[in-house]
């Protein structure tokens, strides 16, 4: 089981009130905020939950197309490949080879300790948030994630799969804020209006519908999923 702990922090307050005003100036509510937050949180976990690898290739066939295989998953792929092959014309290729990962077994993956490095790690490396480095408490839960199963990924992975995933979020956060911006009557964008964009965007409502950040109860998202336990099976 995961259970939310704190606040995701992929975007920020800025950047999201910059992309969702294309039409005209628009501010977003911080419960819509924290709700968007939390849907890129719960993305990232779905793409761990069912890659069960750090390796980039795996992340690509066993995780974001298996979640999101729709036109705006491969598009959000290419965007990745694209931030991927960027990294590695910056990197020793020495460097490139000590990121293949090791025959592990699937269900020796730590997957809550990996979602925990990967989210500080992703919240960094994204351009649409405004998260600080924190190298110590980086340094802890990779620690964290090299202790917690007998098979654990690389510590040379952990780079090119966070700037991968990283690229794959911003490109899905972009699409969903576009159609957010599509009400030209709206200066003020709440959680209700994040709800109907996801549910008016085909590209991601498939995902969406079988998300557990949408309240079942009503057509809101609780500004306190963060809280709600995500089954790891």
């Amino acid at each position: 089981m995961l259970v939310f702990v704190a606040a995701p922090n992929y975007l920020s307050a800025a950047s999201a009130d910059l992309i969702i005003s294309e039409i005209r100036p628009t501010k977003i509510k911080p419960e819509a905020l924290l709700s968007v937050n939390i849907i890129l949180d719960e993305i990232l976990w779905l793409i761990l939950n069912a890659a069960r690898s750090l390796a980039t290739e795996r992340l690509n066939r066993d995780g974001l197309m298996k979640i999101l295989p729709t036109g705006l998953g491969k598009d959000a792929l290419l965007e990745a490949e694209v931030e991927l092959k960027a990294y590695w014309d910056r990197t020793d290729p020495v460097d490139r080879g000590c990121t293949i990962e090791h025959n592990s077994k699937l269900s020796e993956f730590p997957l809550q300790a990996a979602f925990e490095l990967m989210r500080a790690k992703c919240e960094v490396y994204s351009t649409l948030g405004d998260a600080e480095e924190d190298i110590e408490e980086e340094d802890r839960l990779q620690n964290q994630m090299m202790l917690a199963s007998p098979g654990p990924p690389r510590a040379s992975a952990v780079a090119p799969a966070a700037l991968y995933i990283t690229a794959m979020l911003e490109h899905i956060l972009t699409n969903v804020a576009k159609v957010v911006a599509r009400d030209s009557s709206k200066t003020t964008a709440h959680v209700q209006d994040i709800y109907v964009a996801l549910c008016e965007d085909e590209a991601i409502y498939p995902l969406f519908k079988r998300m557990k950040g949408k309240n079942p109860a009503g057509p809101s998202l609780t500004p306190f999923a963060r809280f709600w336990e995500i089954d790891d099976t």
